[in-house]
Formats: C-alpha cells, sequence, structure tokens
C-alpha cells in the first residue's frame, strides 16, 4: 500500500450542479452528499442502481496478527454479504482489524 494519496479524491468539493446544497450535512455525526443525477445529468433509476450494485464486489482488507508480525487478508465479499461480514469484526466474532474497502467492478459490467 502506498502512503501517497495521488489518486486520492474529495467527495465534498463542489463537483457541479448534481451535488444538492454546498453547506457540509451530517447523519448521525458523519458528513454525506446528496447526489440525484448521474454525470449526464440523468436522474438516477431505482432499479439499475440495485443491479449494479448486486453485481459488484467488494475488497475487504484484515489485518491480523501472525506471531511473528501483520498479515494482510484480502476477502472478495459480494455486495449483499457486506454488511454480514462486517458485523463479524464489529461484534468482536472473528479476529483481525478491518483495515480497507475497496470496490471491484466485474468487467462485464462496463
Amino acid at each position: 500500500m502506498s502512503d501517497t494519496n495521488d489518486k486520492v479524491i474529495s467527495l465534498f468539493k463542489k463537483s457541479g450542479q448534481n451535488v444538492q446544497n454546498s453547506q457540509p450535512r451530517f447523519f448521525k455525526g458523519f458528513q454525506y452528499l446528496k447526489i440525484t443525477k448521474d454525470d449526464n445529468g440523468n436522474y438516477f433509476k431505482e432499479e439499475a442502481l440495485r443491479d449494479y450494485a448486486k453485481r459488484c464486489f467488494y475488497i475487504v482488507t484484515v489485518m491480523r496478527n501472525n506471531g511473528i508480525g501483520v498479515a494482510l487478508y484480502k476477502y472478495k465479499v459480494p455486495y449483499e454479504s457486506l454488511l454480514n461480514f462486517l458485523n463479524e469484526f464489529k461484534n468482536n466474532k472473528s479476529y483481525g482489524e478491518v483495515i480497507d474497502i475497496e470496490r471491484y467492478v466485474p468487467e462485464d459490467l462496463a
């Protein structure tokens, strides 16, 4: 993993007309953006977004101490199992610390 932030983007920078209000909004202490349209200016379609999400996976990186140091374990977790997977660590049912979650989009979805 790289220590540089070359590929990091700020989600909270103004990014055009599709972002509602420029004032920061919070839900239960977490900042969020409301996005109503895609990059082409079209409104999102609920069914299309659900279908897309169901075909995506998440690569969850877990750090564990293996006795001589730490090791990283990368899990390919389907969309519908992501919350259950994370709850295993939240409820201390599984050993390790989640350190990264990355969305994996199969190439045939493009």
